[in-house]
């Protein structure tokens, strides 16, 4: 996918993914890469990566490793059916986190796909997995 479709893509992808400060790093079919620089909105209480941010890293990188289209108009959204996430080790302030998914099995409505979250040196921080189903185009959705 060339820098301008991804830069497509990644403009259409959630307000929240967009409020997070997200990056689209890497999308093509059955893989997306999802980075994030971790500012302290970003940290919990005790001054680690949040689980929640953690979680919608993992949440948002597979949901567009399965809805892959190669003109950026006929992606379409997944809907997240179960995930699971899974933690291992914290991260700072200022780290650079990014999460990578791969989908593992699709059919024509519902895809299964798994994602790790690694920081700058390829250390796991978390892994998840998650079944999502295909929804509308989201070139139809507001």
């Amino acid at each position: 996918m060339s820098e301008d479709q991804n830069l497509t893509v990644q403009r259409t992808v959630t307000g929240f993914f967009q409020e997070l400060g997200g990056e689209l790093l890497e999308y093509s079919d059955n893989r997306a890469v999802v980075g994030l620089t971790l500012e302290k909105r970003h940290l919990n209480n005790a001054s680690n990566l949040h689980g929640g941010i953690t979680a919608s890293l993992l949440d948002i990188a597979m949901g567009l490793c399965g809805t892959y289209a190669a003109d950026p108009d006929e992606r379409r959204v997944a809907i997240t059916l179960s995930m699971n996430v899974n933690f291992s080790a914290t991260a700072d302030e200022g780290a650079r986190v990014r999460a990578v998914a791969t989908c593992r099995k699709a059919g024509h409505k519902i895809f299964m796909a798994s994602c790790d979250l690694l920081d700058a040196n390829d250390n796991l921080l978390a892994f998840g997995e998650g079944v999502f189903k295909k929804g509308a185009l989201r070139r139809d959705l507001p």
